[in-house]
């Protein structure tokens, strides 16, 4: 079939593809970012220009001439700034005299269709100069996107009348232009990212990236006008310290956007985890023994960004004005403090006197720091610079009075995450503990955390700190710790021993000890921290991987934790972890199961004079057996199910549900099933219950598991119980996907319908398929996160545990749950997807005979079962 598209639209399609060919060519064969983009902007000029003369060629000569002298065609953004990265949208825009006539709207109506017709995305508008001049100062997206337009082609006069009208507005109200720059591209980071650390960022919009470099050059145009790097180095307005570094940095995300580009054949600007590993691949990194290369690249990525967020931030702050009432009050208002710094109304500027402290003494630093949160105050940018660039010569080795001066910082809680990440940002954290050069912008390569190493830890203090602010049970344990100190210090440390080959907690345990010595703390404050950070993920593991309704389980962790101090800290520390993790990560039901282990564990390290859980049970069975004489004639049959129901559902439940649950098995048909759910407010959760008649081997676990996912629910826990005649009871804690609040009614008879269907049924459910960037997750995650399952026949007295270490992904539970199944196992309890350093599903099993599987061969075949299953993506 003809196409339909003239000879030479058709020629300047191909020229675009072979352009683009070539300079996908020249990037691999390591062209510089800018230069790709230069090259691919040159391109996109020649091809529009081209196009623009065959327009008018096909004009009358008298038509093409009033074009020519009324219509320039602009380019802005990317494309005006020559940085067009391969596949980005081309901004252009059509600026015009006079009104918008027959001629100059067939020419923007041709002009347009024949730019579409070559295959680029086009970004257009038509305006006046008049119309372009009103957007920008009422639109500062508008007006920062032509602050670097120029003129393609058309009338030149029209053109240079638009520019010396943009730049009359622009220097009109510099400080106005400037705030409203500012506070658009604040408004940007804080819908993608407004930490530097994020490990999927968006290398245009977080923090840090792209668009922080452009906020730069249209803060220097507003101020200098000028906008390149290049010619502010040589006029002196920036230093070569932040020149190097800047160049640098742009050099890096121009040439990641570029490849990302390439790769794609499309516009990308998400830093995934499977660019993350190919980028990595294709820029040489290769890794170590304790680094995956992904690691490596991201670690180098993140400096990059921190080192433009920084001079952003500080350019930002230098130009932006200090109000009238400022301005009027300083003088009145500001005091300075011991002759080294004056504290104003916005910050605190160090002296000459303080200026001559900063640049090598560390505890200065400290004691500015601290004063700052202290008076809630930002530091003059001219202090901070000053700091910043003086961190990297302050010595390693600490005095009494910095070490007083550090400890006394860590025993406060107010803002002290602030505190330490504005420490951090100085380089002068890592002069404190030394570890944090190492960790600085160190990649956390796993599904589920969201920040670095270096940010995590310092989340994690802040987390704990916000505890404070709470009317819950962390809150209640926090503010009543003896020490905060203590605990602030171990979250700081906790994650440090991240990025070697060893274990990080046995790593991290080693830090913690060489930083106690270091800060000279006492040898009882010193231990606490060595073993918290060592068991830092204890409490997570017995919490999310543990069926926890064991005593001999609470009793051997109150055993370990061997005082009330250390178990609250662990706790709290647990708390915090999982909320800097990233967010919703420590939701209602997690923070429930943490108090409840907590709880329990502090009753056998604190015991009160109140009933234990026997008279407890015995209590709820007379209640529960009272219940059912009065309607039920077979009070033999309540008894032996009641004394058979596990105590992990017998605590914390009320007898009327107990004698419920009772009621709806017994009145089971022989080898049926119901089941029913109830929405838990304080967790936000569901439990569906489900009984079944005869029910062991049947399956049941696999097939209700598979219509939890079918049905986008998440399941959080699961128990199974054996009753007496043959009933089986299963038990699921989750989390619906499709509901924001409670359930309705429908929803909740519907999945109960659903599981009921299930049993027996020889259909498999029916899963969501993945495809795309979600497939591809799984995939890259599989190939660089280790797929492991590990059996323990010793943790349990009555069940083998089994523990699968994978990458999760959708069905993942029914065809785990199935295979045990097909292998003749009994599920008796599950927990399910422990979102912490990598999903964890644990399952305790024992054979059809109720006997734990003892044989070798019987083990391995467990193993060589499931690793099958975890390494397959399909």
């Amino acid at each position: 079939m003809a196409s339909r598209l003239r000879p030479s639209i058709l020629a300047a399609r191909q020229r675009l593809v072979d352009g683009r060919r070539k300079n996908q060519d020249f990037h691999d064969r390591g062209g510089t970012g800018i230069k790709v983009c230069a090259r691919m902007t040159a391109l996109v000029d020649s091809t529009i220009c081209e196009i623009y003369d065959a327009v008018l060629d096909d004009l009358k000569p008298h038509d093409a001439d009033q074009i020519r002298n009324r219509i320039a065609l602009v380019a802005h953004g990317g494309y005006g700034r020559r940085e067009l990265a391969p596949y980005s949208d081309i901004d252009l825009m059509i600026l015009h005299s006079g009104s918008a006539d027959s001629a100059i709207t067939d020419f923007v109506t041709r002009i347009s269709q024949d730019i579409y017709d070559t295959g680029e995305q086009l970004g257009q508008s038509v305006r006046t100069p008049q119309q372009a001049i009103r957007l920008a100062r009422q639109d500062p997206l508008v007006g920062t996107s032509l602050l670097e337009s120029r003129l393609l082609v058309g009338a030149t006069d029209l053109h240079e009348h638009f520019v010396a009208a943009f730049k009359k507005m622009i220097h009109r109200r510099p400080a106005a232009q400037c705030r409203e720059f500012i506070e658009a591209r604040k408004a940007e980071r804080h819908q993608y990212g407004e930490s530097v650390y994020l490990l999927e960022p968006n290398i245009k919009r977080s923090r840090g990236g792209l668009r922080d470099l452009h906020l730069l050059r249209w803060l220097w145009f507003v101020k200098c006008g000028v906008a390149e790097p290049d010619l502010l180095h040589s006029m002196g307005v920036i230093s070569k310290f932040d020149y190097r570094r800047l160049v640098s940095a742009r050099s890096l995300l121009l040439r990641v956007r570029n490849d990302m580009h390439f790769h794609a054949k499309s516009s990308r600007d998400i830093v995934t985890r499977q660019e993350q590993i190919r980028l990595s691949d294709k820029l040489g990194y290769r890794g170590t023994s304790g680094l995956l290369p992904a690691e490596q690249f991201m670690r180098d990525y993140f400096h990059a960004t921190q080192h433009v967020s920084s001079l952003a931030h500080r350019i930002a702050a230098l130009v932006e004005p200090a109000s009238t009432v400022s301005r009027v009050l300083e003088p009145v208002l500001g005091r300075v403090v011991n002759d080294d710094y004056r504290i104003g109304i916005r910050e605190i500027t160090a002296t000459s006197r303080g200026r001559s402290k900063l640049k090598s003494r560390i505890q200065e630093v400290l004691k500015l720091v601290d004063l700052a949160r202290l008076h809630q105050k930002w530091i003059a940018q001219d202090t901070w610079y000053l700091i910043y660039r003086c961190s990297p010569e302050y010595s390693r080795e600490l005095d009494a009075e910095t070490i007083d001066c550090f400890l006394d910082i860590m025993a406060n809680p107010a803002q002290l995450g602030e505190l330490l990440r504005r420490l951090h940002a100085l380089g002068v954290l890592e002069r404190i503990i030394p570890e944090f050069t190492h960790a600085r912008c160190l990649l956390q390569f796993n599904q589920y955390h969201k920040y670095t190493v270096d940010e995590h830890c310092i989340r994690a203090v802040e987390e704990a700190t916000h505890f404070a602010e709470r009317s819950d049970l962390p809150a209640k344990v926090y503010n009543e710790l003896s020490t905060k100190r203590t605990l602030h210090l171990v979250l700081l440390l906790h994650d440090l021993g991240k990025g070697f080959e060893e274990d990080h907690s046995e790593v991290g345990a080693r830090i913690a000890q060489s930083n106690s010595a270091r800060l000279d703390l006492p040898a009882d404050e010193a231990e606490t921290i060595a073993f918290l950070v060592l068991k830092h993920l204890r409490m997570s593991h017995i919490a999310f991987r543990r069926d926890t309704s064991q005593q001999g389980l609470i009793e051997s962790f109150a055993k370990e934790v061997q005082t009330p101090e250390r178990l609250a800290m662990l706790y709290l520390l647990s708390c915090a972890d999982l909320s800097a993790v990233g967010p919703d990560v420590f939701n209602d039901w997690k923070a429930g199961v943490l108090d409840d282990l907590y709880l329990r564990t502090m009753q056998v390290l604190q015991p009160e004079p109140q009933r234990v859980s026997r008279d407890r049970r015995s209590t709820i069975r007379a209640s529960v057996l009272g219940e059912c004489a009065g309607v039920e004639a077979d009070i033999e049959w309540f008894e032996r199910q009641f004394d058979a129901l596990p105590e992990s559902y017998v605590a914390g439940r009320p007898a009327h549900k107990v004698s419920e649950t009772l009621r709806r098995l017994r009145g089971l048909q022989p080898r049926a099933g119901c089941a029913w759910g109830s929405y838990d407010v304080p967790t936000n959760t569901i439990e569906f219950t489900a009984g079944v008649d005869q029910g062991s081997g049947r399956g049941i676990f696999s097939s209700m598991a598979g219509i939890f996912t079918s049905r986008e629910i998440e399941i959080l826990a699961a128990e199974t119980a054996t009753l007496a005649d043959g009933l089986l009871l299963q038990r699921y804690t989750v989390h619906d996907n499709e509901s924001t609040g409670p359930p309705s009614e429908g929803r909740l008879q519907e999945i109960s319908d659903a599981l009921v269907n299930a049993i027996d049924s020889r259909d498999p459910p029916i899963f969501r398929s993945i495809f795309g960037r979600q497939q591809r997750e799984v995939e890259a995650s599989l190939a660089n996160l280790p797929q492991e399952v590990r059996i323990d026949n010793n943790l349990s007295e009555d069940c083998t545990i089994i523990e699968v270490f994978t990458v999760d992904r959708r069905g993942l539970l029914y065809e785990i749950a199935r295979a045990l199944h097909n292998l003749r196992f009994i599920i008796k309890f599950a927990k399910i997807g422990t979102y912490l350093d990598q999903v964890v599903d644990v399952f305790y099993v024992t054979e059809r005979n109720g006997m734990k599987p003892l044989e070798d061969a019987r083990i391995e075949e467990i193993r060589v079962h499931l690793e099958k299953i975890i390494n397959t993506t399909d």
